[in-house]
């Protein structure tokens, strides 16, 4: 069974399958890197996205990272404190409630480059 690192906030080992999901909703400015500087967020904690999608927003070079993880509610609180000092980050919402994920991309869905 899959097991978390140490998360000192909760005390020893967890089962991932224990914690909630928690979903981040997150705007930012669409430049290089900013992906990468999100989701190390996670991984330099060793903890794994279990989803992600980004779409470019209605405003000109801005984008929508929806990100789903499996982690501590401490965890959570303190990744949106972290997302927030993020230069390229606008804004960050944070939610356990379930959302509707696309389950595949049709053949008429535009992939932009």
């Amino acid at each position: 069974m899959l097991q978390s690192p140490t998360d000192r906030s909760v005390g020893p080992l967890i089962v991932m399958e224990q914690l909630p999901t928690f979903t981040f909703e997150i705007v930012v400015e669409n430049r290089f890197g900013v992906l990468f500087n999100i989701t190390g967020l996670f991984s330099s904690r060793g903890y794994n996205i279990e989803r992600l999608m980004v779409v470019p927003d209605s405003e000109p070079g801005v984008s929508r990272i929806t990100m789903s993880a499996r982690c501590s509610p401490a965890l959570a609180e303190q990744i949106v404190k972290q997302l927030h000092k993020q230069i390229d980050v606008i804004s960050v919402e944070m939610t356990t409630k379930e959302i509707s994920w696309p389950t595949s991309i049709t053949k008429n869905t535009e992939i932009r480059a």
